[in-house]
């Protein structure tokens, strides 16, 4: 392939196309920031008129197309350039072509959506292995990217490499792959979260089935004839001396079991109900223990996001302002000097929030329901106080947390009914 340069026509130069007329390795120019980044290379040029580095040009009859340097040409015909200096080659490639711009990504820096097209560009001319050597992408995310074009299709044109990634980890899920395509660019890494929490319980709950069977506890269908033991997310949480004839059951709740023993026989009929009661029952303690569970979890993870928060000297007004809002806040010799003084208000401290959380985090774990499964009013307020401060300071709730949320919401507006 041989070059030469030459002095061109800007008139004579067009974008590269591919066989249906398509723009190919070519920026968006509708977007703000391309348009900023044209006007930008326009004012660095603006003394001589023609870029510091020159632009590749294929020749295509009389014309000549750009292999490298469209934005360069844009900000000419800005300036008003009639003609300037180019490399020109007799002949490329569309592979050719893309590898360059692939290749000088990290010079250019291509919007996301940009430098996902390339990519898929790229793909189309050969391997995993290929398309990895010239990115610099790992082919394994290669992989994922070709798994998501698939499943999405035309809808790919609008979604960034790691948007696509995550929807091709996800190409077995048609739930996680209709959410990750509908939501908004912005949207998609907290609900590739949501689906990656979701398959790691799933493991987690085939592997503690596989380890409560080890332990002679096989799996059932059905809790009818049996009582409850215990309803458990960890092999190490099986109570010990278990009576013969246990079996678990898969709880509601992702990723739990109940321990089960055969019902107590004392030779008498039961009376009509007493067998749905005694379900009805064991089902609340189990949803009892297993939110119970879920709460100490969550409050872990709520307690070391706001650690993060705090030891990063990060603003959190909704918090704050839960503070100022909480009769209790002031100790009664700080109340004596507002009073005294006349002074409206105290800027909250670290401590305050701290305190703060704990009180309307609940320390006692117990959660939002109390040992029967009854939900517990006044904490059921403060979680989603608490939670929703939380969230306007940037805190993304797990799904888990989500669901206890919900729960919560659902018995204060029955209660406000």
């Amino acid at each position: 392939m041989g070059a030469v340069i030459e002095t061109v026509s800007i008139e004579d130069v067009y974008p590269l196309v591919d066989e249906f007329g398509n723009d190919l390795a070519t920026r968006d120019y509708s977007t703000k920031a391309n348009q900023a980044y044209v006007e930008e290379l326009a004012r660095s040029m603006r003394a001589k008129g023609i870029p510091d580095e020159m632009v590749t040009l294929v020749r295509d009859g009389g014309i000549y197309r750009i292999k490298a340097g469209n934005s360069r040409v844009m900000a000419m015909r800005k300036l008003g350039t009639k003609a300037f200096p180019a490399i020109v080659e007799d002949e490329s490639t569309e592979q050719a072509v893309l590898e360059t711009v692939v290749r000088t990504n990290t010079k250019k820096k291509y919007e996301a959506v940009e430098e996902s097209r390339f990519i898929r560009q790229l793909s189309m001319f050969g391997d995993d292995e290929y398309v990895s050597e010239v990115s610099g992408m790992e082919a394994e995310n290669v992989a994922k990217v070709r798994r998501a074009v698939k499943v999405v299709q035309d809808a790919a044109d609008d979604m960034s490499l790691l948007r696509l990634i995550a929807i091709g980890e996800n190409a077995d899920d048609p739930e996680a792959v209709e959410a990750l395509t509908n939501c908004a660019e912005r949207e998609y890494l907290t609900i590739a979260k949501r689906f990656e929490e979701r398959r790691k319980k799933g493991r987690k709950a085939s592997a503690l089935a596989s380890e409560l069977e080890a332990m002679g506890i096989p799996i059932a269908e059905s809790a009818d004839g049996y009582d409850l033991v215990a309803n458990v997310n960890k092999a190490a949480m099986v109570p010990g001396n278990l009576p013969d004839g246990c079996v678990a059951m898969r709880h509601h709740i992702p990723g739990f079991f109940m321990i089960l023993k055969p019902a107590a026989d004392d030779g008498q009929a039961a009376e009509p109900g007493q067998a749905g009661q005694r379900e009805e029952r064991d089902g609340a303690r189990a949803e009892a223990e297993a939110m119970a569970i879920l709460y100490a979890e969550g409050t872990e993870r709520r307690r070391a996001w706001l650690s993060e928060q705090l030891q990063a000297q990060s603003l959190l007004p909704a918090l704050s302002r839960l503070v100022e809002k909480s009769e209790s806040r002031h100790a009664p010799l700080v109340k004596a000097f507002l009073e005294a003084t006349g002074a409206s208000r105290l800027n909250v401290g670290q401590s305050e929030i701290v305190l703060l959380f704990e009180s309307m985090n609940d320390a006692s774990g117990r959660g939002i329901l109390d040992a029967a499964g009854r939900p517990r009013t006044k904490a059921c307020s403060n979680y989603t106080d608490l939670l929703d401060a939380m969230e306007a300071d940037g805190y993304e709730p797990s799904e888990d947390e989500q669901g206890i949320y919900q729960k919560a919401k659902d018995h204060l507006e029955a209660v406000n009914e």
